[in-house]
């Protein structure tokens, strides 16, 4: 049994008539759970306090985001980024929501969760509103797992097509939290390079595999199992959540990468499989994918992995790139 939220309370934060990051992306997920599934629960949203926000971010810039908001227009907190009168609420819901479906996991009450929620959250710094992102939804469940819920380790694994900065900010020094992103690069943000593997006394807890667009099914399935696999054996998470942007399909009009819907299976196959071996529960949250249509089909694929269904078989596609990962990264885990 999976837990699912996703309900149309996340369309009321607005971004403007031309903005990607719209609505509409909340109601197209949405239809994927219109009808009755036995294999998926649905979950109420619930807010966050904003304790549990400032488990991440300074008070001043939550009452920053919150005075930002009490505007009845819409209000620039950054060049891509927008709130409008009932986005901090809206905000407070996605990490609230999160962190519920992280809690039902550990308790056993779900095998797994999916959180259908925005605004995004993972370019969001402790300070500051970047990448369509307030509040850092991932990194906040994270912390609330460790500070309350008596989890040790956590992985977050990012498969966006943009890094994310601000969960690598937060954790940059942590040896609790293992950060894993796979990015195009360079691109926004301009950070993820390979060379960025931790603060000193946290190396190679950081791991980051920048990849020059165009890569293909085949090729992401390459990293997930040359890296992300022995890594998940290796650091043996308590929880891992999952940063799931799908901007990295071939139809996104943001990205320059080229998955598939079934590419995004493959992926969420793999990270099944391994957290099984390691007992650790899985909850994801959407962050990017601008495509209507290829983002409903990327998700609705992920859910049927993730129920237990069979993955697609996608063999993996080398590639001299992946190389020069395999040798940063083997410095610090059993490659």
């Amino acid at each position: 049994m999976i837990g699912v939220v996703s309900d149309p309370l996340f369309m009321n934060h607005e971004t403007g008539s031309y903005h990607p990051e719209t609505p509409m992306r909340i109601h197209y997920i949405h239809t994927v759970f219109n009808g009755k599934d036995p294999g998926i629960v649905m979950v109420d949203p619930v807010q966050a306090s904003p304790e549990d926000i400032m488990l991440n971010h300074e008070q001043y810039y939550v009452d920053h985001v919150l005075r930002s908001c009490s505007a009845k227009s819409l209000v620039d907190l950054d060049p891509d980024t927008v709130c409008s009168e009932d986005s901090y609420s809206v905000a407070l819901y996605a990490a609230g929501s999160v962190i519920r479906l992280v809690q039902m996991a550990l308790a056993g009450e779900i095998d797994a969760g999916f959180a259908s929620v925005r605004p995004p959250g993972h370019h969001a710094t402790a300070d500051e509103a970047m990448g369509f992102c307030l509040f850092n939804n991932v990194a906040i469940a994270a912390r609330k797992a460790i500070r309350f819920f008596g989890v040790d380790k956590v992985l977050i694994i990012d498969f966006d097509v943009h890094h994310g900065n601000g969960t690598q900010e937060s954790f940059y020094s942590s040896t609790s939290v293992l950060y894993f992103s796979m990015h195009q690069y360079p691109f926004y943000p301009g950070t993820g390079r390979l060379s960025e593997t931790g603060a000193s006394g946290a190396e190679g807890y950081t791991v980051n595999c920048p990849l020059r667009g165009g890569k293909n099914d085949g090729q992401y399935v390459a990293v997930f199992r040359s890296l992300l696999v022995p890594i998940i054996e290796a650091f043996s998470p308590n929880l891992i959540l999952v940063s799931a942007g799908f901007d990295a399909h071939a139809m996104d009009p943001i990205g320059g990468m080229q998955l598939s819907s079934k590419g995004f299976a493959s992926l969420a196959g793999i990270i099944r499989d391994a957290a099984h071996k390691v007992h650790s529960p899985v909850v994801y949250a959407l962050e990017g994918g601008y495509n209507l249509d290829a983002l409903q089909d990327s998700v609705r694929a992920v859910i049927d992995v993730i129920k237990g269904g069979e993955p697609p078989k996608i063999e993996a596609t080398p590639w001299p790139e992946l190389d020069e990962v395999i040798k940063a990264h083997s410095l610090y885990w059993p490659i």
